[in-house]
């Protein structure tokens, strides 16, 4: 299951406005204030997984759940967020019918709720998929954090060897890795890495964004090597990916993030600033484009309010 397309009636500044999404990869740029974080919010926050889903019990690597959290989303005004002032469709491939949502009144709470228009009953709401929502709360400096717990136990062996090959290529580093410990604090769950010339403690904020975005991509692979016949892919989102990441690294990180996208049939959306990255992303439409010439590959910009760039990778 992919989503191709997203019709955004009205949320906030969207009106009546029209997205495509990348089968692998979208990137989403603009200023400040243009929504853009809003937009991952609106798409994610169209899944869940239900009760009855087996792969409900599992947690991602990275904290959290496969259960995307509206508090790491949206803020909602009771002023300005009222019930019906919201509503969003979302389109597939594969012939499954149209989502839309909308908000309705919280019982008991003055703000409103998301879910899925015309439907009333318990676990009508959302479509069960697994999602992962990668906030700016994984950015908060471990040092500011009053209490970490640490693990050296939760990668297995072949993952950890994974870890530190991603590590040092996506980073351009040279300096071996010997051991890698998952850091849990109230606000991230991440891992850090330390050799013969550091500890994890002295890990760079751009080590941490990075521990954290593999461990959600090795949370991915878990689910498709546990349940092969549940697992149909997944969605990761990722705000402002490219934050405390050096520009070559950003490319470097481009590249694994499309390759897991082909091979756990991942949609992979994220946020930037970053002209090295979308230099990047354009770089590897024409690529693609180059190679696989009868498999079409769309490449567009648009503009909506002060959004500028968006540029799509449908192809492996």
């Amino acid at each position: 299951m992919k989503i191709t397309h997203i019709h955004i009636e009205r949320f906030r500044g969207f009106q009546n406005e029209d997205f495509e999404v990348g089968s692998l990869l979208t990137a989403i740029a603009g200023q400040n204030g243009t929504q853009k974080s809003t937009l991952l919010g609106i798409i994610t926050q169209t899944f869940t997984l239900k009760t009855e889903d087996s792969m409900r019990v599992e947690k991602p690597l990275c904290g959290g759940s496969y259960i995307s959290a509206f508090k790491d989303k949206f803020r909602l005004s009771p002023t300005f967020d009222k019930p019906k002032g919201h509503e969003w469709t979302i389109s597939f491939d594969a012939g499954m019918d149209d989502f839309t949502v909308e908000s309705i009144k919280r019982t008991g709470d003055p703000n409103v709720r998301f879910w899925k228009k015309g439907a009333r009953q318990e676990g009508d709401g959302y479509i069960s998929f697994p999602t992962i929502f990668l906030s700016l709360k994984r950015l908060v400096p471990v040092a500011e954090e009053a209490k970490i717990i640490t693990d050296d136990t939760l990668l297995t062996q072949e993952e950890l060897n994974e870890f530190k090959q991603l590590h040092n290529k996506i980073l351009i580093a040279q300096t071996p890795i010997s051991s890698a410990t998952t850091i849990t604090s109230k606000n991230k769950q991440s891992i850090g890495v330390s050799t013969e010339l550091y500890d994890w403690n002295q890990n760079s904020m751009g080590q941490d964004n990075l521990g954290k975005i593999i461990l959600a991509l090795f949370s991915f692979k878990r689910l498709h090597d546990k349940y092969p016949r549940q697992y149909k892919g997944g969605i990761l989102a990722i705000d402002e990916m490219d934050a405390t990441m050096y520009p070559a690294s950003q490319v470097e990180l481009l590249k694994v993030l499309r390759k897991y996208a082909s091979k756990l049939n991942l949609q992979i959306l994220f946020t930037t600033h970053s002209m090295s990255l979308l230099k990047a992303m354009d770089d590897l439409v024409q690529e693609v484009t180059k190679k696989e010439e009868k498999q079409p590959i769309k490449q567009r910009s648009f503009t909506l309010r002060r959004l500028m760039i968006r540029l799509q990778l449908n192809r492996a």
